[in-house]
């Protein structure tokens, strides 16, 4: 059985944040700053990959089709989870009680 991953096209996120609340392992959180070259006035929402475990519940949450599954190689040597890129600065959100995102 092959593992899935999330990747998240930059471009065609709009910083909604709708998938956030839908990732049990909060593996997906806002950058800190917007990117000058982003094409939307919000902040993109990036995959943490040392917290995502591949469940796919985030996917079908996008209304821009953002996300999209990465299939990982059978074969464990190959994996890029062996060299992952340094994690970008994210922003913590409360998700839940008083304070938490609206839509939780």
């Amino acid at each position: 059985m092959v593992q899935a991953m999330v990747s998240i096209t930059q471009g065609a996120c709009t910083g909604c944040d709708l998938c956030i609340t839908f990732c049990p392992f909060e593996a997906l959180l806002p950058l800190t700053e917007r990117p000058a070259d982003h094409p939307h006035a919000k902040r993109p929402v990036v995959v943490v990959e040392a917290s995502c475990v591949g469940c796919l519940s985030c996917i079908g949450s996008c209304p821009t089709e953002a996300l999209h599954e990465v299939l990982s190689p059978p074969n464990n040597a190959e994996s890029p989870l062996l060299h992952p890129p340094p994690p970008p600065a994210t922003e913590a959100i409360q998700r839940w009680g008083r304070g938490g995102t609206p839509w939780s």
